[in-house]
């Protein structure tokens, strides 16, 4: 069984990508409601659903700052190439890495985004 901490990023990774794919300037994605909703399969497993908020809310807040730091690491590999669920796997590998060191080691926020 996978822990709690690990669904929570497989919720946060489904939330986020639903976001990127839904989202444009035409159209706006009440992200709240997509994480209630996908928190619902997993409501007896997760019980720190906070976690799963600041997740995605730390990785849309930042994704410009995100991006800027991963688009040098593939130079020729621009990120608007790269597919949707793997982006956000950095994405929130990274946001890990940079912004959440007192709660997740790096080693862990590495694994965790190579498990996903």
């Amino acid at each position: 069984m996978a822990s709690n901490r690990h669904l929570g990023r497989i919720v946060a990774l489904q939330t986020l990508y639903e976001y990127e794919f839904r989202h444009s300037d035409e159209v706006s994605v009440d992200v709240p409601a997509v994480i209630t909703r996908n928190l619902e399969r997993y409501k007896d497993e997760i019980g720190d659903t906070k976690f799963v908020h600041s997740l995605v809310d730390g990785v849309l807040g930042r994704t410009a700052e995100l991006d800027a730091t991963l688009q040098p690491l593939a130079p020729d590999w621009p990120l608007a190439q790269v597919a949707r669920i793997d982006r956000n796997i950095l994405r929130i590998g990274l946001y890990e890495l940079l912004h959440c060191q007192d709660t997740v080691p790096a080693r862990v926020a590495i694994n965790e985004a190579v498990e996903l």
